[in-house]
């Protein structure tokens, strides 16, 4: 199997978020609106 080719950075997937009860907080990570129980799939990339 052949890996795809990495999204340029303008096309990958922006991070999101989720309680820790597995609810969805990706449209409030998105809009910057975040609570203490907010925890992100994964780093925000470095700028």
């Amino acid at each position: 199997m052949i890996d795809p080719e990495p999204l340029p950075e303008d096309e990958a997937p922006a991070p999101h978020a989720h309680q820790p009860d597995g609810t969805d907080s990706s449209a409030e990570w998105d809009a910057q609106i975040a609570d203490e129980n907010m925890i992100p799939d994964e780093d925000p990339p470095a700028k």
